[in-house]
Protein backbone atom coordinates (compact mmCIF):
# COMPACT_ATOMS: atom_id res chain seq x y z
CA UNK A 1 0.00 0.00 0.00
CA UNK A 2 1.39 3.37 -1.04
CA UNK A 3 0.63 6.51 0.92
CA UNK A 4 -1.47 8.99 -1.10
CA UNK A 5 0.69 11.80 -2.53
CA UNK A 6 3.85 9.67 -2.45
CA UNK A 7 6.46 9.94 -5.21
CA UNK A 8 6.77 6.15 -5.46
CA UNK A 9 4.94 4.32 -8.22
CA UNK A 10 2.34 1.85 -6.90
CA UNK A 11 2.90 -1.83 -7.76
CA UNK A 12 1.26 -2.94 -10.99
CA UNK A 13 0.61 -6.53 -11.99
CA UNK A 14 2.28 -7.13 -15.36
CA UNK A 15 0.78 -9.50 -17.97
CA UNK A 16 2.24 -13.03 -17.96
CA UNK A 17 4.44 -12.03 -15.01
CA UNK A 18 4.59 -15.32 -13.16
CA UNK A 19 8.26 -15.19 -12.15
CA UNK A 20 8.86 -13.18 -8.97
CA UNK A 21 11.37 -10.34 -9.07
CA UNK A 22 14.44 -10.48 -6.86
CA UNK A 23 17.27 -7.98 -6.39
CA UNK A 24 17.43 -4.82 -8.58
CA UNK A 25 14.36 -5.72 -10.63
CA UNK A 26 15.75 -8.99 -12.14
CA UNK A 27 13.84 -12.26 -12.22
CA UNK A 28 14.93 -15.27 -10.21
CA UNK A 29 15.72 -17.31 -13.36
CA UNK A 30 17.71 -14.52 -15.08
CA UNK A 31 20.88 -16.00 -16.63
CA UNK A 32 22.07 -13.09 -18.73
CA UNK A 33 21.29 -14.82 -22.03
CA UNK A 34 18.02 -14.35 -23.90
CA UNK A 35 15.92 -17.49 -24.26
CA UNK A 36 15.19 -18.75 -27.76
CA UNK A 37 12.39 -16.99 -29.54
CA UNK A 38 11.63 -13.73 -31.19
CA UNK A 39 11.42 -11.80 -27.98
CA UNK A 40 15.14 -11.64 -27.44
CA UNK A 41 14.88 -11.31 -23.63
CA UNK A 42 13.18 -12.66 -20.50
CA UNK A 43 9.55 -13.63 -20.73
CA UNK A 44 8.29 -10.62 -18.78
CA UNK A 45 10.24 -8.07 -16.73
CA UNK A 46 9.76 -4.35 -16.08
CA UNK A 47 12.40 -3.74 -18.80
CA UNK A 48 11.23 -6.09 -21.53
CA UNK A 49 7.89 -7.11 -22.90
CA UNK A 50 6.75 -10.59 -23.91
CA UNK A 51 8.45 -12.11 -26.89
CA UNK A 52 5.36 -12.11 -29.13
CA UNK A 53 2.63 -9.47 -29.16
CA UNK A 54 -0.94 -10.60 -28.85
CA UNK A 55 -2.21 -11.87 -32.20
CA UNK A 56 -4.60 -9.94 -34.33
CA UNK A 57 -3.70 -6.31 -33.52
CA UNK A 58 -5.56 -3.57 -35.37
CA UNK A 59 -2.32 -2.54 -37.10
CA UNK A 60 -0.99 -5.83 -38.41
CA UNK A 61 -2.29 -9.42 -38.71
CA UNK A 62 -0.83 -12.12 -36.56
CA UNK A 63 2.47 -13.57 -37.67
CA UNK A 64 3.60 -10.57 -39.81
CA UNK A 65 5.40 -8.55 -37.11
CA UNK A 66 8.67 -9.03 -35.29
CA UNK A 67 9.38 -9.09 -31.63
CA UNK A 68 10.99 -5.66 -31.60
CA UNK A 69 8.14 -3.31 -32.43
CA UNK A 70 4.42 -3.87 -32.34
CA UNK A 71 3.97 -1.19 -35.02
CA UNK A 72 6.69 -2.33 -37.44
CA UNK A 73 5.75 -2.32 -41.11
CA UNK A 74 5.64 -5.63 -42.96
CA UNK A 75 8.96 -6.95 -44.21
CA UNK A 76 9.68 -7.24 -47.98
CA UNK A 77 8.37 -10.15 -49.91
CA UNK A 78 10.10 -12.99 -51.70
CA UNK A 79 13.72 -12.65 -52.63
CA UNK A 80 15.05 -11.70 -49.16
CA UNK A 81 16.36 -14.37 -46.83
CA UNK A 82 14.48 -15.06 -43.59
CA UNK A 83 11.61 -12.74 -44.58
CA UNK A 84 7.99 -13.66 -43.88
CA UNK A 85 5.56 -13.48 -46.80
CA UNK A 86 3.85 -10.19 -47.53
CA UNK A 87 0.30 -10.11 -46.09
CA UNK A 88 -2.37 -10.48 -48.65
CA UNK A 89 -4.69 -7.89 -47.16
CA UNK A 90 -4.27 -5.29 -44.42
CA UNK A 91 -5.97 -1.96 -43.73
CA UNK A 92 -3.09 -0.32 -45.66
CA UNK A 93 -2.38 -2.84 -48.47
CA UNK A 94 -5.22 -3.77 -50.83
CA UNK A 95 -5.93 -7.42 -51.54
CA UNK A 96 -4.01 -9.14 -54.31
CA UNK A 97 -5.81 -9.30 -57.60
CA UNK A 98 -5.79 -12.49 -59.63
CA UNK A 99 -2.57 -12.93 -61.57
CA UNK A 100 -1.18 -9.61 -60.34
CA UNK A 101 0.16 -7.55 -57.48
CA UNK A 102 -1.98 -5.46 -55.23
CA UNK A 103 -3.86 -2.67 -56.95
CA UNK A 104 -2.55 -3.43 -60.51
CA UNK A 105 -4.79 -4.92 -63.24
CA UNK A 106 -3.45 -8.01 -65.07
CA UNK A 107 -3.27 -6.23 -68.45
CA UNK A 108 -0.77 -3.69 -67.03
CA UNK A 109 1.70 -6.31 -65.78
CA UNK A 110 4.84 -7.63 -67.39
CA UNK A 111 4.48 -11.24 -68.54
CA UNK A 112 7.32 -12.27 -66.26
CA UNK A 113 5.41 -10.94 -63.29
CA UNK A 114 2.44 -13.21 -63.79
CA UNK A 115 1.96 -15.91 -61.20
CA UNK A 116 -0.59 -17.71 -59.09
CA UNK A 117 -3.42 -15.65 -57.73
CA UNK A 118 -2.60 -13.70 -54.62
CA UNK A 119 1.20 -14.07 -54.72
CA UNK A 120 4.22 -12.16 -56.05
CA UNK A 121 6.14 -14.46 -58.37
CA UNK A 122 9.86 -14.99 -58.37
CA UNK A 123 11.60 -12.70 -60.81
CA UNK A 124 9.82 -9.50 -59.83
CA UNK A 125 12.07 -6.74 -61.20
CA UNK A 126 12.82 -5.40 -57.73
CA UNK A 127 13.47 -8.75 -55.99
CA UNK A 128 16.70 -10.72 -56.48
CA UNK A 129 15.23 -13.94 -57.73
CA UNK A 130 15.44 -16.01 -60.93
CA UNK A 131 12.93 -15.58 -63.69
CA UNK A 132 10.54 -18.44 -64.49
CA UNK A 133 12.05 -20.95 -66.89
CA UNK A 134 15.63 -19.82 -66.17
CA UNK A 135 15.27 -16.62 -68.21
CA UNK A 136 17.63 -13.83 -67.21
CA UNK A 137 16.27 -11.00 -65.14
CA UNK A 138 15.46 -7.90 -67.25
CA UNK A 139 17.95 -5.08 -66.80
CA UNK A 140 16.99 -1.62 -65.61
CA UNK A 141 16.22 0.89 -68.36
CA UNK A 142 19.18 3.10 -69.31
CA UNK A 143 19.33 6.67 -67.99
CA UNK A 144 18.30 9.33 -70.46
CA UNK A 145 20.95 11.82 -71.46
CA UNK A 146 20.34 15.47 -70.86
CA UNK A 147 19.50 17.54 -73.91
CA UNK A 148 20.94 20.72 -72.36
CA UNK A 149 24.25 22.17 -73.48
CA UNK A 150 25.95 21.39 -70.17
CA UNK A 151 24.69 18.16 -68.72
CA UNK A 152 25.51 17.51 -65.10
CA UNK A 153 25.81 14.33 -63.13
CA UNK A 154 22.97 11.77 -63.56
CA UNK A 155 21.83 13.64 -66.67
CA UNK A 156 20.31 16.57 -64.80
CA UNK A 157 20.77 19.93 -66.56
CA UNK A 158 23.23 22.34 -65.02
CA UNK A 159 21.71 25.55 -63.72
CA UNK A 160 22.70 28.46 -65.90
CA UNK A 161 24.20 31.40 -64.07
CA UNK A 162 22.41 34.68 -64.38
CA UNK A 163 23.20 38.23 -63.34
CA UNK A 164 21.23 37.67 -60.14
CA UNK A 165 23.64 34.87 -59.13
CA UNK A 166 26.76 37.02 -59.47
CA UNK A 167 28.04 39.55 -56.94
CA UNK A 168 30.14 42.45 -58.17
CA UNK A 169 33.61 42.50 -56.65
CA UNK A 170 33.61 46.28 -56.44
CA UNK A 171 30.31 46.91 -54.66
CA UNK A 172 30.23 49.89 -52.34
CA UNK A 173 30.02 49.16 -48.62
CA UNK A 174 32.06 47.67 -45.81
CA UNK A 175 30.60 44.12 -45.80
CA UNK A 176 31.77 42.66 -49.10
CA UNK A 177 35.06 40.98 -48.26
CA UNK A 178 38.07 41.39 -46.00
CA UNK A 179 40.49 44.32 -45.99
CA UNK A 180 44.13 43.23 -46.25
CA UNK A 181 47.34 45.07 -45.51
CA UNK A 182 50.08 45.18 -48.19
CA UNK A 183 52.28 42.95 -46.02
CA UNK A 184 49.54 40.35 -45.76
CA UNK A 185 48.98 40.53 -49.52
CA UNK A 186 52.67 39.80 -50.07
CA UNK A 187 52.71 36.92 -47.58
CA UNK A 188 49.60 35.34 -49.08
CA UNK A 189 50.75 36.02 -52.66
CA UNK A 190 47.29 37.36 -53.43
CA UNK A 191 46.53 38.65 -56.90
CA UNK A 192 45.24 42.22 -56.58
CA UNK A 193 42.85 43.44 -59.27
CA UNK A 194 42.15 47.10 -60.03
CA UNK A 195 38.70 48.57 -60.35
CA UNK A 196 37.91 49.05 -64.06
CA UNK A 197 36.65 52.55 -63.26
CA UNK A 198 40.18 53.83 -62.55
CA UNK A 199 41.81 51.88 -65.37
CA UNK A 200 42.55 53.39 -68.81
CA UNK A 201 39.69 53.42 -71.30
CA UNK A 202 39.61 50.40 -73.57
CA UNK A 203 39.08 50.41 -77.33
CA UNK A 204 36.01 48.20 -76.98
CA UNK A 205 34.36 50.57 -74.48
CA UNK A 206 33.44 47.64 -72.25
CA UNK A 207 33.70 49.68 -69.05
CA UNK A 208 33.34 53.25 -67.85
CA UNK A 209 36.33 55.44 -67.01
CA UNK A 210 37.17 58.82 -65.46
CA UNK A 211 37.92 62.07 -67.28
CA UNK A 212 39.89 64.55 -65.22
CA UNK A 213 42.42 67.29 -65.75
CA UNK A 214 44.71 66.96 -62.75
CA UNK A 215 45.31 70.75 -62.71
CA UNK A 216 41.78 71.19 -61.35
CA UNK A 217 40.17 70.01 -58.11
CA UNK A 218 38.47 66.64 -57.89
CA UNK A 219 35.08 68.27 -58.32
CA UNK A 220 35.91 68.64 -62.03
CA UNK A 221 36.36 64.88 -62.42
CA UNK A 222 33.65 63.26 -64.55
CA UNK A 223 32.56 59.72 -65.28
CA UNK A 224 32.40 58.73 -68.94
CA UNK A 225 28.67 57.93 -68.83
CA UNK A 226 27.65 61.08 -66.91
CA UNK A 227 25.85 63.86 -68.71
CA UNK A 228 27.87 67.03 -69.49
CA UNK A 229 28.29 69.36 -66.56
CA UNK A 230 27.76 66.66 -63.93
CA UNK A 231 30.51 65.95 -61.40
CA UNK A 232 31.56 62.38 -60.68
CA UNK A 233 29.62 60.72 -57.87
CA UNK A 234 28.67 57.17 -58.88
CA UNK A 235 31.55 54.92 -57.81
CA UNK A 236 33.44 57.32 -55.58
CA UNK A 237 33.06 54.98 -52.59
CA UNK A 238 33.65 51.79 -54.58
CA UNK A 239 36.79 49.82 -53.63
CA UNK A 240 39.78 50.57 -55.82
CA UNK A 241 41.11 47.00 -55.61
CA UNK A 242 39.96 43.46 -55.04
CA UNK A 243 40.67 42.17 -52.50
CA UNK A 244 40.42 45.39 -50.60
CA UNK A 245 43.61 46.80 -49.12
CA UNK A 246 44.42 49.42 -46.53
CA UNK A 247 46.81 51.39 -48.77
CA UNK A 248 48.35 51.45 -52.23
CA UNK A 249 51.28 53.28 -53.81
CA UNK A 250 51.48 54.97 -57.21
CA UNK A 251 54.54 55.55 -59.37
CA UNK A 252 54.78 57.10 -62.82
CA UNK A 253 57.16 57.76 -65.68
CA UNK A 254 55.99 61.38 -65.74
CA UNK A 255 57.37 62.39 -62.30
CA UNK A 256 60.12 61.09 -59.99
CA UNK A 257 58.18 60.83 -56.71
CA UNK A 258 55.70 58.30 -55.37
CA UNK A 259 52.12 58.87 -54.18
CA UNK A 260 50.88 57.00 -51.14
CA UNK A 261 47.11 56.42 -51.04
CA UNK A 262 45.86 55.46 -47.56
CA UNK A 263 42.31 54.36 -46.89
CA UNK A 264 40.04 56.98 -45.35
CA UNK A 265 38.19 54.19 -43.50
CA UNK A 266 40.10 51.03 -42.66
CA UNK A 267 36.98 48.85 -42.71
CA UNK A 268 36.25 49.85 -46.32
CA UNK A 269 39.77 49.89 -47.75
CA UNK A 270 41.09 52.23 -50.42
CA UNK A 271 38.26 53.58 -52.58
CA UNK A 272 38.31 55.19 -56.01
CA UNK A 273 37.62 58.53 -54.36
CA UNK A 274 40.64 58.06 -52.08
CA UNK A 275 42.85 57.54 -55.14
CA UNK A 276 41.68 60.71 -56.90
CA UNK A 277 41.93 62.82 -53.75
CA UNK A 278 45.46 61.55 -53.03
CA UNK A 279 46.57 62.40 -56.57
CA UNK A 280 45.10 65.90 -56.30
CA UNK A 281 46.84 66.49 -52.95
CA UNK A 282 50.16 65.34 -54.41
CA UNK A 283 49.81 67.56 -57.49
CA UNK A 284 49.10 70.63 -55.39
CA UNK A 285 52.14 70.00 -53.17
CA UNK A 286 55.01 72.45 -53.48
CA UNK A 287 58.00 71.26 -55.46
CA UNK A 288 60.99 70.86 -53.18
CA UNK A 289 64.30 72.55 -53.82
CA UNK A 290 66.05 69.18 -54.07
CA UNK A 291 63.69 68.01 -56.81
CA UNK A 292 64.23 71.25 -58.73
CA UNK A 293 68.02 71.02 -58.40
CA UNK A 294 68.05 67.40 -59.61
CA UNK A 295 65.96 68.28 -62.69
CA UNK A 296 67.64 68.47 -66.06
CA UNK A 297 68.00 71.71 -68.02
CA UNK A 298 65.19 70.72 -70.35
CA UNK A 299 62.94 69.90 -67.39
CA UNK A 300 63.68 73.27 -65.78
CA UNK A 301 62.72 75.05 -69.00
CA UNK A 302 59.48 73.03 -69.07
CA UNK A 303 58.80 73.99 -65.45
CA UNK A 304 59.18 77.68 -66.27
CA UNK A 305 56.84 77.51 -69.26
CA UNK A 306 54.23 75.46 -67.37
CA UNK A 307 54.34 77.84 -64.41
CA UNK A 308 53.30 80.87 -66.48
CA UNK A 309 50.87 78.98 -68.72
CA UNK A 310 48.97 77.31 -65.86
CA UNK A 311 48.43 80.72 -64.25
CA UNK A 312 47.34 82.51 -67.40
CA UNK A 313 43.86 83.23 -68.76
CA UNK A 314 44.04 80.43 -71.34
CA UNK A 315 41.30 77.82 -71.48
CA UNK A 316 41.89 74.55 -69.68
CA UNK A 317 44.11 75.95 -66.90
CA UNK A 318 43.19 77.15 -63.39
CA UNK A 319 44.78 80.58 -63.87
CA UNK A 320 45.47 82.83 -60.93
CA UNK A 321 43.83 80.43 -58.47
CA UNK A 322 47.06 78.42 -58.36
CA UNK A 323 49.70 79.32 -55.82
CA UNK A 324 52.48 81.61 -57.00
CA UNK A 325 55.12 78.96 -56.46
CA UNK A 326 56.27 75.88 -58.30
CA UNK A 327 53.89 72.99 -57.74
CA UNK A 328 54.26 69.36 -58.68
CA UNK A 329 51.55 69.71 -61.30
CA UNK A 330 53.86 72.19 -63.12
CA UNK A 331 56.31 69.32 -63.56
CA UNK A 332 53.87 67.50 -65.86
CA UNK A 333 53.88 70.15 -68.60
CA UNK A 334 50.97 69.31 -70.89
CA UNK A 335 50.59 65.71 -69.62
CA UNK A 336 48.03 66.71 -67.00
CA UNK A 337 45.13 64.41 -67.98
CA UNK A 338 44.38 61.39 -65.80
CA UNK A 339 45.07 58.38 -68.01
CA UNK A 340 44.25 55.62 -65.54
CA UNK A 341 46.13 53.22 -63.28
CA UNK A 342 47.74 50.00 -64.51
CA UNK A 343 50.01 47.21 -63.30
CA UNK A 344 53.62 47.70 -64.44
CA UNK A 345 56.02 45.43 -62.57
CA UNK A 346 59.00 46.55 -64.63
CA UNK A 347 58.45 50.21 -63.74
CA UNK A 348 57.90 49.34 -60.07
CA UNK A 349 61.18 47.41 -59.96
CA UNK A 350 63.00 50.23 -61.72
CA UNK A 351 61.79 52.99 -59.39
CA UNK A 352 61.45 51.07 -56.10
CA UNK A 353 64.56 48.91 -56.59
CA UNK A 354 62.46 45.77 -56.26
CA UNK A 355 58.94 44.40 -56.32
CA UNK A 356 56.53 45.89 -53.81
CA UNK A 357 52.97 44.76 -53.13
CA UNK A 358 50.02 47.01 -53.91
CA UNK A 359 52.15 49.31 -56.09
CA UNK A 360 50.77 50.47 -59.45
CA UNK A 361 51.63 52.89 -62.26
CA UNK A 362 49.79 56.17 -62.92
CA UNK A 363 49.43 57.23 -66.55
CA UNK A 364 49.57 60.96 -67.31
CA UNK A 365 48.14 61.75 -70.74
CA UNK A 366 48.67 64.88 -72.81
CA UNK A 367 45.80 67.31 -72.76
CA UNK A 368 44.47 68.45 -76.12
CA UNK A 369 42.83 71.76 -77.05
CA UNK A 370 39.36 71.98 -75.61
CA UNK A 371 36.32 71.87 -77.85
CA UNK A 372 33.76 74.67 -77.91
CA UNK A 373 31.39 72.71 -75.68
CA UNK A 374 34.17 72.05 -73.19
CA UNK A 375 35.15 75.72 -73.26
CA UNK A 376 31.57 76.83 -72.52
CA UNK A 377 31.29 74.25 -69.78
CA UNK A 378 34.58 75.36 -68.27
CA UNK A 379 33.56 79.03 -68.37
CA UNK A 380 30.23 78.24 -66.73
CA UNK A 381 31.98 76.30 -63.98
CA UNK A 382 34.43 79.14 -63.43
CA UNK A 383 31.60 81.70 -63.17
CA UNK A 384 29.82 79.52 -60.61
CA UNK A 385 33.03 79.18 -58.63
CA UNK A 386 33.63 82.95 -58.69
CA UNK A 387 30.05 83.64 -57.64
CA UNK A 388 30.35 81.17 -54.79
CA UNK A 389 33.59 82.80 -53.69
CA UNK A 390 32.00 86.27 -53.89
CA UNK A 391 29.03 85.22 -51.77
CA UNK A 392 31.35 83.68 -49.21
CA UNK A 393 33.43 86.88 -49.03
CA UNK A 394 30.31 89.02 -48.72
CA UNK A 395 28.96 86.91 -45.86
CA UNK A 396 32.28 87.14 -44.02
CA UNK A 397 32.37 90.94 -44.44
CA UNK A 398 28.79 91.25 -43.20
CA UNK A 399 29.49 89.15 -40.14
CA UNK A 400 32.64 91.17 -39.40
CA UNK A 401 30.75 94.48 -39.73
CA UNK A 402 27.93 93.22 -37.55
CA UNK A 403 30.37 92.23 -34.83
CA UNK A 404 32.00 95.70 -34.72
CA UNK A 405 28.82 97.80 -35.09
CA UNK A 406 27.28 99.36 -31.97
CA UNK A 407 23.97 97.78 -30.92
CA UNK A 408 20.92 99.69 -32.27
CA UNK A 409 18.42 98.33 -29.74
CA UNK A 410 18.43 99.71 -26.16
CA UNK A 411 19.45 97.32 -23.42
CA UNK A 412 16.69 95.41 -21.68
CA UNK A 413 17.44 97.15 -18.35
CA UNK A 414 18.00 100.94 -18.36
CA UNK A 415 21.07 102.18 -16.45
CA UNK A 416 20.36 103.96 -13.11
CA UNK A 417 19.82 107.74 -13.19
CA UNK A 418 22.80 109.70 -11.79
CA UNK A 419 20.65 112.64 -10.68
CA UNK A 420 18.41 110.49 -8.54
CA UNK A 421 21.37 108.79 -6.90
CA UNK A 422 23.05 112.17 -6.12
CA UNK A 423 19.84 113.62 -4.69
CA UNK A 424 19.46 110.74 -2.34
Amino acid sequence: MVTPGSYFIPPVSLPNAQTPLVGQGLSADFTGFPPPGLGGGPAATPYTRPGMPPPGTPYMPAGSQTGYSAFQQPLPGYGYAMAPPMPMSTPYIPAMMPNGIGGMPPHMMHPAMAGPPGAIPMGYPYTPGPMPGGAPMPAAPPMQQSHSSGGGRFGFPVKEKGPWDQLDKFLEGDDYGPVLTPLLVQRMKAKVELNPLIQPPSESDDHHFLKWNMLFPTGNCQRSNDRPGRSWHNGRHAPATWPRVTSIRLVSRSFPWTIDVPATQDDMGVTCGDVIEAIHTAMYTRLSQTQYDNASRQQKRLLSESFYHNRSTAHGVPGGRLQQTLLRCDWLGQDTMFGGIIEDEALVREICRGGLPCTFALLCVKRYPMTEAEVREQEEREREEEERHRRRSRSRATSRTASTRAPTRPPSRAPPDDTSSSAS
